[in-house]
Formats: C-alpha cells, structure tokens, sequence
C-alpha cells in the first residue's frame, strides 16, 4: 500500500512543482519585462479591442498600442499577466491529473506535459477575454463626463474596480468547472488566488511599500469588491433555498 501512496504522491509533486515553477518564471519575468516583451498579449489584445469596437490601433515606437479615435493607450499593465496566472493556478487546479489512473510513467508524462500546455493556453485566452472586457467597459466608462464628475472616480481607479468585478467572478467559474456542488472553493480559492498575487507577494517583494498609500487603497477597494460580490452570492443562495 506504501508504495502506491508514494507513486501517487511522487506524480502530484511532479505537476504542481512544474506549475509553481512556471508561474514564478512568469511572475519574474512580467516584474522586469518592458512593454516590449509583452507584445504577446498587448497586440493580440488591440486586434480583438479593433475588431470589437471598430477602433483603429497601431504601435507606438515604444511598444505601446494607441487608439487616437477612441483616446486609449494600451500600456504595460493593460496586459494583465497577474490575472493570467491566477487563471493558471485555477485551471491547473480544476485540469490536474487523475493519479489513480494507470499508466506507465512516460505516457502519464506526456499527457501531463500536454495538459500543462493547455493550461497555459486556456489562460491566455481567459486574460484576453478579461482584458478584452475590462477595457472595453472602462472605454464606455470614461465616455460619460457626467458619471465620472458624480462619482469623483478617476480613470485609474475606474480601471482598478472595473478589473475586480471582471476577474474574481471569472476565477469563479472556473472553479465551477471543477465542481459545480462545492461553494468553499468556488469562493476561496480565488480569493485566495487573488490575496496571495496582489497582496501577499507585493508585501513580501517590498513593491507595496514603494506607494504604500496606493497600495492601502488597492486594498480597500479590493475588500469593498469582494463584500459586495460575494454578499450578492450568498443572498442568491439564501434566497434559493427558502424558494425550495
């Protein structure tokens, strides 16, 4: 029995250590990245944003995406790589394989590596289509004068907020692939996933304290976020179970 639990043991390590190591690389990499190293996000994004809204972006000779028309840049965190690998973490979790299965130790190594490429994959395009979303909102945002004089927001807080109400109900269903009866984890893990990216590793890198009055209001602004979204499920869940 020992030595089954070992395997099985031995082939879970050997998914997530590659996971975990290839979001700290991304991770690394997107902290000294110039926007010039992000052009696979940034250029598939202005394609779907030009196709989507009809405006018309091209390149900058620094790397960034303008719309003169529509009055948008796409800088370097439009490409939302933080989102992109807490999606990552969430497939990798929800896709990770079944070690019950036998199989010897090559092919079980092949799927897995097939199946890491398509975790990437799947988050790639989950950023996209968040970024894709995010934006285009905020570009219906910013195009109302009065709505932003009554509400005192500003363009980066509007991109903020916008952000949270996109990517936490996004990192929600993907948990929702991977049990639609369990309502913890479609909560918790991307809470966590989300406290852990931008809050946790910012303090631990020391980059939170560089603007530490921006940071403590990314944080109220992340708690009102998660309030108010995760307020509305559970009255939807209490409301539905008084209904049956």
């Amino acid at each position: 029995m020992r030595p089954y639990t070992n395997s099985k043991q031995l082939r879970s390590f050997s998914w997530w250590i590659p996971v975990a190591t290839l979001t700290l690389l991304l991770k690394y990499h997107y902290s000294i990245a110039m926007v010039t190293d992000l052009q696979w996000m940034l250029q598939p994004l202005a394609d779907v944003l030009g196709m989507l809204t009809g405006y018309e972006f091209h390149r900058d000779r620094n790397g960034e995406w303008i719309s003169i028309t529509a009055n948008v840049r796409l800088v370097q965190a439009c490409a939302g790589i933080n989102f992109m690998l807490m999606s990552l973490l969430s497939y990798a979790w929800v896709f990770r394989p079944d070690n019950s299965e036998e199989s010897t130790s090559w092919t079980w190594l092949g799927s897995q590596l097939l199946l890491l490429v398509a975790v990437v994959v799947a988050a790639w395009a989950t950023a996209l289509l968040a970024n894709t979303l995010r934006i285009i909102t905020a570009m219906w945002l910013q195009s109302d004068d009065g709505l932003l004089q009554a509400t005192g927001i500003n363009g980066a807080d509007i991109h903020r907020l916008i952000g949270l109400s996109i990517y936490l109900p996004l990192l929600s269903l993907q948990m929702l692939l991977a049990n639609r009866d369990s309502r913890r984890q479609v909560l918790v893990i991307p809470a966590t996933l989300y406290l852990l990216l931008m809050v946790i590793v910012p303090l631990v890198t020391g980059n939170a304290m560089r603007q530490p009055g921006l940071f403590i209001e990314h944080l109220w602004q992340l708690g009102a976020a998660m309030a108010l979204m995760y307020g509305v499920y559970f009255l939807y869940c209490y409301g539905f179970r008084h209904k049956r």
